[in-house]
Protein backbone atom coordinates (compact mmCIF):
# COMPACT_ATOMS: atom_id res chain seq x y z
CA UNK A 1 0.00 0.00 0.00
CA UNK A 2 1.45 3.36 -1.00
CA UNK A 3 1.75 6.20 1.49
CA UNK A 4 -0.63 9.06 0.80
CA UNK A 5 1.11 12.20 -0.43
CA UNK A 6 0.79 15.13 1.94
CA UNK A 7 -0.31 18.55 0.70
CA UNK A 8 0.92 21.98 1.79
CA UNK A 9 -1.08 25.04 0.80
CA UNK A 10 1.28 28.00 0.95
CA UNK A 11 0.87 31.76 0.86
CA UNK A 12 -2.29 32.03 2.96
CA UNK A 13 -3.30 35.65 3.44
CA UNK A 14 -6.66 35.40 5.22
CA UNK A 15 -8.85 33.30 7.48
CA UNK A 16 -10.94 32.49 4.41
CA UNK A 17 -7.86 30.99 2.73
CA UNK A 18 -7.30 28.93 5.86
CA UNK A 19 -10.89 27.67 5.80
CA UNK A 20 -10.50 26.58 2.18
CA UNK A 21 -7.24 24.78 2.98
CA UNK A 22 -8.78 23.04 5.97
CA UNK A 23 -11.95 21.97 4.14
CA UNK A 24 -9.85 20.83 1.19
CA UNK A 25 -7.83 18.46 3.34
CA UNK A 26 -4.43 20.17 3.58
CA UNK A 27 -1.86 18.66 5.92
CA UNK A 28 0.28 21.79 6.18
CA UNK A 29 -0.15 25.47 5.44
CA UNK A 30 2.39 28.24 4.94
CA UNK A 31 2.31 31.97 5.59
CA UNK A 32 4.90 34.40 4.22
CA UNK A 33 6.27 36.76 6.87
CA UNK A 34 9.07 39.36 7.01
CA UNK A 35 9.29 39.47 3.20
CA UNK A 36 7.55 42.60 1.88
CA UNK A 37 8.63 41.88 -1.70
CA UNK A 38 6.00 39.12 -1.83
CA UNK A 39 2.39 40.01 -2.55
CA UNK A 40 1.53 37.20 -0.11
CA UNK A 41 3.48 38.75 2.77
CA UNK A 42 1.37 39.24 5.91
CA UNK A 43 1.93 40.68 9.37
CA UNK A 44 2.48 38.52 12.43
CA UNK A 45 -0.90 39.68 13.72
CA UNK A 46 -2.58 38.39 10.55
CA UNK A 47 -0.62 35.14 10.78
CA UNK A 48 -1.67 34.59 14.39
CA UNK A 49 -5.32 35.16 13.46
CA UNK A 50 -5.02 32.59 10.68
CA UNK A 51 -3.25 30.12 12.98
CA UNK A 52 -5.96 30.41 15.62
CA UNK A 53 -8.62 29.63 13.00
CA UNK A 54 -7.04 26.30 12.03
CA UNK A 55 -7.30 22.92 13.75
CA UNK A 56 -4.20 21.61 15.52
CA UNK A 57 -4.04 18.72 13.06
CA UNK A 58 -2.92 21.10 10.30
CA UNK A 59 0.72 22.10 10.73
CA UNK A 60 1.54 25.78 10.34
CA UNK A 61 4.71 26.98 8.67
CA UNK A 62 6.28 30.44 8.75
CA UNK A 63 7.80 31.04 5.32
CA UNK A 64 10.83 33.34 5.42
CA UNK A 65 13.65 34.51 3.16
CA UNK A 66 17.12 34.91 4.71
CA UNK A 67 15.69 35.80 8.13
CA UNK A 68 17.78 37.27 10.95
CA UNK A 69 18.03 35.92 14.49
CA UNK A 70 15.63 38.55 15.90
CA UNK A 71 12.92 37.53 13.44
CA UNK A 72 13.45 33.87 14.30
CA UNK A 73 13.15 34.66 18.02
CA UNK A 74 9.76 36.25 17.38
CA UNK A 75 8.58 33.31 15.28
CA UNK A 76 9.54 30.82 17.98
CA UNK A 77 6.59 32.02 20.06
CA UNK A 78 4.03 32.92 17.41
CA UNK A 79 2.13 29.64 17.20
CA UNK A 80 3.91 28.17 14.19
CA UNK A 81 5.01 24.53 14.06
CA UNK A 82 7.84 25.00 11.54
CA UNK A 83 10.02 27.73 10.07
CA UNK A 84 10.66 27.43 6.33
CA UNK A 85 13.81 29.24 5.26
CA UNK A 86 14.60 30.27 1.70
CA UNK A 87 17.92 31.90 0.87
CA UNK A 88 20.61 32.16 3.52
CA UNK A 89 20.50 30.21 6.78
CA UNK A 90 23.27 31.56 8.99
CA UNK A 91 24.73 29.80 12.02
CA UNK A 92 23.25 32.53 14.24
CA UNK A 93 19.76 31.97 12.82
CA UNK A 94 20.12 28.21 13.13
CA UNK A 95 21.10 28.52 16.79
CA UNK A 96 18.23 30.94 17.48
CA UNK A 97 15.58 28.58 16.08
CA UNK A 98 13.60 26.63 18.65
CA UNK A 99 11.19 25.30 16.03
CA UNK A 100 12.03 22.63 13.44
CA UNK A 101 13.32 24.06 10.17
CA UNK A 102 12.29 23.25 6.61
CA UNK A 103 15.12 24.38 4.33
CA UNK A 104 14.13 25.50 0.86
CA UNK A 105 16.35 24.90 -2.15
CA UNK A 106 16.03 25.96 -5.76
CA UNK A 107 17.75 24.84 -8.92
CA UNK A 108 20.57 27.33 -8.26
CA UNK A 109 21.60 26.11 -4.82
CA UNK A 110 21.11 22.34 -4.89
CA UNK A 111 24.85 21.95 -4.36
CA UNK A 112 24.36 23.18 -0.78
CA UNK A 113 22.07 20.26 0.04
CA UNK A 114 24.74 18.02 1.59
CA UNK A 115 25.77 20.72 4.08
CA UNK A 116 22.24 21.36 5.32
CA UNK A 117 21.09 17.73 5.32
CA UNK A 118 23.37 16.98 8.27
CA UNK A 119 21.81 19.61 10.55
CA UNK A 120 19.61 18.14 13.27
CA UNK A 121 17.01 20.93 13.42
CA UNK A 122 16.24 20.59 9.72
CA UNK A 123 13.32 18.17 9.44
CA UNK A 124 12.54 18.64 5.76
CA UNK A 125 13.40 20.22 2.43
CA UNK A 126 11.39 22.19 -0.12
CA UNK A 127 12.62 21.99 -3.69
CA UNK A 128 11.43 25.00 -5.66
CA UNK A 129 12.02 26.75 -8.97
CA UNK A 130 14.82 29.30 -9.39
CA UNK A 131 12.62 32.20 -8.31
CA UNK A 132 10.59 31.52 -5.18
CA UNK A 133 6.89 32.13 -5.73
CA UNK A 134 7.29 32.43 -9.49
CA UNK A 135 4.68 29.79 -10.23
CA UNK A 136 7.05 28.09 -12.65
CA UNK A 137 8.07 24.45 -12.75
CA UNK A 138 11.64 23.22 -13.14
CA UNK A 139 13.32 20.09 -14.45
CA UNK A 140 12.33 17.49 -11.85
CA UNK A 141 15.09 15.18 -13.07
CA UNK A 142 17.51 17.45 -11.20
CA UNK A 143 16.15 15.91 -7.99
CA UNK A 144 17.20 12.39 -8.93
CA UNK A 145 20.66 13.04 -7.48
CA UNK A 146 19.24 14.15 -4.13
CA UNK A 147 19.49 11.27 -1.62
CA UNK A 148 16.32 10.38 0.26
CA UNK A 149 16.58 10.28 4.03
CA UNK A 150 14.17 10.38 6.96
CA UNK A 151 13.41 14.08 6.43
CA UNK A 152 10.41 15.43 4.53
CA UNK A 153 10.98 15.71 0.78
CA UNK A 154 8.65 18.48 -0.42
CA UNK A 155 8.17 19.38 -4.09
CA UNK A 156 7.14 22.96 -5.00
CA UNK A 157 7.38 25.25 -8.00
CA UNK A 158 4.61 25.70 -10.55
CA UNK A 159 2.37 22.90 -9.32
CA UNK A 160 -1.29 23.08 -10.31
CA UNK A 161 -4.36 20.85 -10.08
CA UNK A 162 -3.60 19.85 -13.68
CA UNK A 163 0.03 18.74 -13.27
CA UNK A 164 0.30 17.60 -9.65
CA UNK A 165 -0.58 13.95 -10.27
CA UNK A 166 2.17 13.75 -12.92
CA UNK A 167 4.59 15.42 -10.50
CA UNK A 168 3.79 12.90 -7.77
CA UNK A 169 4.20 10.01 -10.20
CA UNK A 170 7.58 11.22 -11.42
CA UNK A 171 9.19 12.60 -8.26
CA UNK A 172 7.45 10.59 -5.50
CA UNK A 173 7.74 13.38 -2.90
CA UNK A 174 6.49 13.04 0.65
CA UNK A 175 4.58 16.28 0.19
CA UNK A 176 3.59 18.69 -2.58
CA UNK A 177 3.53 22.44 -1.98
CA UNK A 178 1.32 24.87 -3.91
CA UNK A 179 0.61 28.59 -3.75
CA UNK A 180 -0.07 30.42 -7.03
CA UNK A 181 -1.51 27.24 -8.57
CA UNK A 182 -4.57 27.41 -6.31
CA UNK A 183 -5.11 31.16 -6.26
CA UNK A 184 -8.30 32.77 -7.51
CA UNK A 185 -8.47 34.67 -10.78
CA UNK A 186 -7.58 37.97 -9.11
CA UNK A 187 -4.29 36.50 -7.92
CA UNK A 188 -5.01 37.51 -4.33
CA UNK A 189 -6.36 34.78 -2.10
CA UNK A 190 -7.05 31.11 -2.68
CA UNK A 191 -9.74 29.37 -4.71
CA UNK A 192 -11.69 26.71 -2.83
CA UNK A 193 -12.41 24.53 -5.86
CA UNK A 194 -8.79 24.65 -7.03
CA UNK A 195 -7.59 23.56 -3.59
CA UNK A 196 -10.04 20.65 -3.51
CA UNK A 197 -9.01 19.59 -7.01
CA UNK A 198 -5.30 19.90 -6.20
CA UNK A 199 -5.58 17.77 -3.05
CA UNK A 200 -7.70 15.14 -4.81
CA UNK A 201 -5.29 14.87 -7.75
CA UNK A 202 -2.19 14.82 -5.53
CA UNK A 203 -3.59 11.81 -3.69
CA UNK A 204 -4.92 9.99 -6.75
CA UNK A 205 -1.54 8.46 -7.60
Amino acid sequence: MSVQTMVKICGLTSVRDAEYASKGGADLVGMVVFFPKSKRNISLEQAEEIISSLPESIKKCAVTVSPDAKQIAVLNDSGFDYIQIHGVLTDEVYEAAKLPIIKAFNVDDLDDFARYSKLEKIIGYVFDAAAYGSGKTFDWKLLEKIPRDDKLFILAGGLTPENVSHAVSQVRPDCVDVSSGVENDSGIGKDELKICSFVKNARSV
